[in-house]
C-alpha cells in the first residue's frame, strides 16, 4: 500500500500457495467501507483497508462462483464485483457479499466471446470494459453483460494491440489499456473506442516498460502503471509524460518480486499485488 507519491504505508501477506502460478488481481470498493478485494487461487478474498481478512468465496471449476484463473476485478458504484476469468473465458458478477448475480462469455472471436479476458473496468454509467487479450480487442458491455461495442486489432498502429493486459477508466470515462511485450505501451481511448493518444516503448528507461500490467488513474488524471519485469511502478501526468517511479527487486518495504496488478481507493491510496517467488522468480528466496 502506497500514497500517490509512492511512499510506502503498509503491506500484508496473501497465501496463494495452492495455485502459485495465478497472478493476484486486486480491486477496491469506493462506495463506502474501504474494502479491498483480492482474487487468486480460485477464490475472491475481501480485506479491510489495513489487511484484516473479512470473508472469501469461490472454488476451482467452471460455472457460477467457480474460477480457473481469476485475472482481474472491478467494483461498480453499487459495490457489485466483476471478475474476469482468464481460464474459463467468462465474466462473473457478484453482489458485495459474494452472492452470484450473472455471468457471460464463452471462448471465441465473436462479439461477447473471449480468448483470455485479462482486464475489467467500470465507467460512471456502469458499463463494463474487458481487455480481451488474444483476440485482441477491447469489448464494452452494459452492467448485465449485454454487448455494446468493441475495438482493436492485432498490430502496432494506433488502436491496435499485440498483448493486451489491463484496462481502466478515469473520471471522464476515458479508457486506458496496457499493451505489453512487443508494443510495451499505454493507449488511451474515449468510451466509444476512438483513439486519443499513446505512450511508451520497450526498455528500462523512464516511460519505458517491460511487461506493463496493472493500470489505474487517480482523481486528478494521473496514471499509474505496474511495470512488471522492471519491478517498479511508474506515474505519468494526464498527457502521458513521465512524473516519477518507485520500487526495486527485493523483499523489503517498497520492493517487489513480481508486481502484477494495482487498485486505487477513494482516499487516493494505491494497492499493488505482488505474486511473489513464482514463475520467473521461483528461485528467488526472501
Amino acid at each position: 500500500m502506497f500514497d500517490l507519491d509512492g511512499n510506502f504505508i503498509s503491506k500484508w501477506k496473501f497465501d496463494n500457495d495452492d495455485n502459485p502460478y495465478v497472478g493476484m488481481s486486486i480491486a477496491c470498493s469506493n462506495s463506502g467501507g474501504g474494502l479491498v478485494y483480492i482474487a487468486g487461487a480460485y477464490q475472491v478474498r475481501i480485506f479491510d483497508s489495513v489487511g484484516k481478512f473479512i470473508t472469501k468465496w469461490g472454488s476451482p471449476g467452471t460455472g457460477p462462483s467457480k474460477f480457473l484463473e481469476p485475472e482481474s476485478m472491478a467494483v461498480d458504484a453499487n459495490g457489485d464485483i466483476f471478475v474476469a476469468d482468464y481460464g474459463n473465458q467468462y465474466i462473473q458478477k457478484f453482489d458485495n457479499n459474494g452472492k452470484f448475480i450473472t455471468m457471460w462469455g464463452t471462448k471465441g472471436k465473436g462479439s461477447g466471446e473471449f480468448n483470455k479476458p485479462w482486464g475489467v473496468a467500470i465507467d460512471s454509467k456502469g458499463d463494463v470494459y474487458i481487455s480481451d487479450q488474444q483476440n485482441p480487442v477491447v469489448q464494452k458491455f452494459d452492467g448485465n453483460g449485454k454487448f455494446i461495442t468493441k475495438w482493436g486489432s492485432f498490430g502496432s498502429g494506433d488502436g491496435q494491440f499485440v498483448h493486451l493486459h489491463d484496462v481502466t477508466v478515469d473520471s471522464k470515462d476515458m479508457v486506458y489499456v496496457t499493451d505489453g511485450r512487443n508494443n510495451s505501451r499505454i493507449e488511451k481511448f474515449d468510451s466509444d473506442g476512438k483513439f486519443i493518444t499513446k505512450w511508451g516503448s520497450k526498455g528500462s528507461g523512464n516511460g519505458q516498460f517491460v511487461e506493463d500490467h496493472g493500470i489505474v488513474v487517480d482523481s486528478k488524471g494521473y496514471v499509474y502503471v505496474v511495470d512488471t519485469r522492471n519491478v517498479r511502478i511508474q506515474k505519468f501526468n494526464p498527457e502521458g509524460q513521465f512524473v516519477s517511479k518507485w520500487g526495486s527487486l527485493g523483499c523489503g518495504d517498497n520492493q517487489f518480486l513480481i508486481p502484477h496488478d494495482m487498485a486505487i481507493d477513494s482516499k487516493g491510496y494505491i494497492y499493488v499485488s505482488d505474486s511473489g517467488n513464482v514463475h520467473f522468480r521461483e528461485k528467488f528466496k526472501c
